[in-house]
């Protein structure tokens, strides 16, 4: 399944049946089991994909699986920023955040783009609860830093202070095993709490990694916003052994890309689970995982 045709009626009904069938069949594996699934932002700025990851998000909690959504929110963000004439500086792709920059962010994230996905998943038939790290004491986190070489000449680098990007160090599930006992859907903004009470905006990927290993989660799942990342790995089902043969040899290439490969390793080998990584710009992309052809790439252990 490579597009919506299997639900919009475009495709044969035989087709589409078949399709529906192998779905429903294999879902059931997975009842009572827990799904990381990352929301990313070309998702959460259209629409109709958004009405679509609704609709699929719901559907597995129907049918006996425990969603857990993480989502991005970079575009609107950037939008937020730009609409209040803010300047953004980025360092090796990471946003210099200052203190005001910071609540700006922390209002998009957990109010405006935080509260539209759970109004989707509750016009879908669904019960949606809206988080971020500090519900609960969920998700704590420390500053990070990154480093910026001085010039092209020599090999000094700079040891430079993000402001409020952090990391997570750790994760208090209390919560979302309640939420998951009201038969509700977690929904959660990427924003943790310092040691001392601050506020940190952490990577989406990193927070979705952190908390499938504290909810022992079964597959995670990273919807991505282009397949550009997807097309750097050849192959599409993955053993962790040869995806670190292809990292250290460089045929993936791209630190991000890199870092977040190594993250979803970690997923894979203390949870025995699978991270799948998807064209998030595929509408119900999250069924076509239940298929046998199904796209993108899935990272597994032996």
């Amino acid at each position: 399944m490579k597009s919506d045709e299997s639900l919009n009626g475009k495709m044969p009904l035989k087709e589409k049946t078949e399709i529906l069938f192998e779905v429903l069949s294999n879902i059931p594996k997975f009842v009572g089991e827990t799904f990381i699934i990352k929301c990313s932002s070309v998702i959460i700025s259209d629409e109709t994909l958004l009405s679509a990851f609704a609709h699929n998000v719901v559907l597995l909690k129907q049918l006996g699986i425990n969603p857990v959504v993480v989502h991005d929110g970079e575009c609107e963000i950037n939008l937020v920023l730009k609409m209040l004439g803010m300047n953004d500086k980025f360092i090796n792709g990471v946003r210099l955040t200052d203190k005001s920059t910071m609540k700006i962010i922390e209002m998009a994230l957990c109010g405006s783009i935080n509260k539209k996905i759970v109004q989707h998943i509750n016009s879908a038939g669904g019960s949606a609860i809206g988080l971020c790290g500090k519900d609960g004491n969920l998700i704590k986190a420390e500053k990070i830093s990154t480093t910026l070489r001085e010039n092209r000449l020599n090999n000094i680098e700079k040891i430079l202070d993000m402001g409020f990007i952090g990391r997570p160090t750790e994760i208090n599930p209390d919560i979302l095993f309640f939420i998951e006992e009201s038969d509700s859907i977690p929904v959660i903004a990427p924003i943790g709490y310092g040691k001392n009470g601050e506020t940190y905006h952490i990577d989406t990927d990193s927070t979705a990694s952190a908390i499938a290993l504290a909810v022992y989660a079964s597959k995670m799942i990273i919807l991505s916003d282009t397949d550009e990342e997807i097309n750097k790995v050849d192959n599409r089902r993955v053993l962790i052994k040869n995806l670190k043969e292809s990292i250290d040899c460089g045929k993936i290439k791209g630190e991000k890309f890199v870092e977040r490969l190594m993250s979803y390793t970690k997923m894979v080998e203390e949870c025995a689970g699978v991270v799948h990584i998807v064209d998030g710009r595929v509408p119900n992309i999250i069924l076509d995982l239940f298929t046998e052809n199904n796209s993108g790439i899935s990272i597994m252990d032996d």
